[in-house]
């Protein structure tokens, strides 16, 4: 074993800790699932933490088959984070009777141009160039995103394929982003080349940018694009609600000290760095008797 590393690599499991919860299937096989995040998530179903999982039984009892998708960021999700992904999913469930392709919500989005230009100049282009998506030989793939809409907070990724040796439009992805979050939906191709229906079946390589959205999502908030929503907890609601009676405290009244006078027993003027009036002699060296011999001792 050598030493150790210059540039030192932290694993997956403690970058990777940011979540979210989508339709089976709805994020492909591509997509990575943290070994934390899904321990967490099966103690809290295993607990009942989860209340929409538990009025959903009580609503009906739908079926919610659901991935756990992991995405880059150090921050584990709280209980409420965990509550607002299954009820995301639940309602896009309810609304669609199946998964919708994309939407992610944020506590407020500073400058929806600016996020929409992001994903339109940066983000997806990175991601087309990709060899996942690049790669493709045959059939339709994404080509090119640009930026639409009258305010310009709308982004289409368009799918292109080659027919009769001509580049026609089959598909879009039409990526919306709001004030309160981003939002994606299929879109139908050009109409005069007999695109002009939505397509049921999903995009060649959609899957891919879907989860590389999700992925998205997170960078808006690492690059303060996008401001991470915040879940308040139960008990600050609940502490909220109930007011706190005043509690008098009594105080008793204590008279105040006097100093203490000096007792005459101290341990003398030394002490107190007081000096001697006198020099006082401390003894005298007796002299030894003369010897026997005459010699000194």
């Amino acid at each position: 074993m050598g030493g150790p590393k210059r540039d030192p690599t932290v694993r997956e499991m403690y970058t990777l800790r940011s979540v979210r919860l989508d339709p089976s299937g709805n994020m492909g096989d591509t997509s990575k699932s943290n070994r934390l995040a899904v321990g967490e998530i099966a103690s809290q179903l295993g607990l009942g933490m989860v209340d929409s999982i538990a009025n959903n039984k009580s609503n009906g009892n739908m079926r919610m088959d659901v991935s756990l998708s992991s995405f880059a960021g150090t921050d584990t999700p709280t209980n409420e984070e965990w509550n607002a992904e299954f009820e995301r999913v639940l309602s896009n469930m309810k609304k669609s009777g199946g998964a919708q392709l994309f939407s992610a919500e944020f506590s407020s989005v500073p400058s929806t141009t600016r996020l929409a230009e992001w994903i339109a100049t940066k983000w997806a282009p990175a991601i087309l160039r990709s060899y996942d998506i690049a790669g493709t030989r045959v059939g339709a793939r994404p080509v090119f995103a640009l930026q639409t809409g009258g305010d310009e907070t709308t982004v289409e990724i368009v799918w292109q394929e080659l027919v009769d040796f001509k580049s026609v439009t089959s598909g879009k992805m039409i990526i919306n982003v709001n004030d309160d979050g981003i939002s994606a939906s299929r879109g139908a191709g050009n109409a005069s080349d007999g695109y002009g229906r939505v397509s049921s079946s999903p995009l060649p390589g959609e899957e891919i940018l879907i989860r590389r959205l999700a992925d998205a999502a997170s960078q808006a908030v690492e690059k303060g694009l996008a401001v991470k929503p915040q879940l308040s907890k139960k008990a600050e609601k609940k502490a909220a609600a109930v007011k706190k009676e005043p509690v008098a405290a009594a105080v008793a009244s204590v008279p105040p000290t006097q100093p203490a006078a000096p007792t005459s027993d101290g341990p003398g003027p030394r002490s107190s760095g007081a000096r001697r009036s006198s020099e006082r002699s401390r003894g005298r060296r007796k002299s030894s008797p003369p010897s026997a011999d005459g010699g000194e001792p």
